[in-house]
């Protein structure tokens, strides 16, 4: 499963996000998430992939930048 299918599918398992709304362009408030929950967003991704996500670099504009930052790091801890 690749970065963004992950991802879609946590967002319409755990976030209850219609699929049709999950775009790379969509921002988390297109998704009806607020800032509270797209932080626990990013703490269930770092848990579930073994990843961590720099604070600095977890201020997201949309999700093409969080699958694009998931690619980097999993290809950083592969090697």
């Amino acid at each position: 499963m690749n970065a963004h299918e992950y991802l879609k599918k946590l967002l319409v398992e755990e976030y209850e996000v219609p699929e049709e709304k999950i775009r790379p362009e969509a921002t988390f408030a297109d998704l009806g998430l607020d800032s509270l929950m797209a932080v626990e967003l990013v703490f269930q991704i770092e848990d579930d992939l073994g990843i961590e996500i720099p604070e600095e670099e977890a201020d997201f504009d949309n999700l093409g930048e969080v699958v694009a930052k998931i690619d980097e790091l999993l290809a950083a801890k592969e090697g």
